[in-house]
């Protein structure tokens, strides 16, 4: 899946993933994909309902080797 950004929160723990996120979202133009990297198991449970009370649509959550990527699509 292609990402429009990438926000690196590898090895931040809560809420540090989440507010790298919510920092990239304020930037991002409404249809744009950002993939957000992080290592916190915490992470997709929290992104996705983050998301679901903003707005923002989860696209796909992938794990490799204890590395997270969350496709989050920027809402209007």
């Amino acid at each position: 899946m292609k990402a429009d950004l990438v926000v690196d929160a590898c090895y931040k723990s809560c809420p540090g993933p989440l507010l790298a996120l919510a920092e990239a979202m304020m930037k991002a133009s409404p249809g744009q994909v950002i993939m957000l990297l992080a290592t916190d198991p915490a992470a997709p449970l929290d992104v996705r309902e983050w998301a679901s009370n903003v707005g923002h649509k989860i696209l796909k959550v992938e794990e490799e080797n204890g590395i997270y990527r969350i496709y989050v699509e920027v809402s209007s």
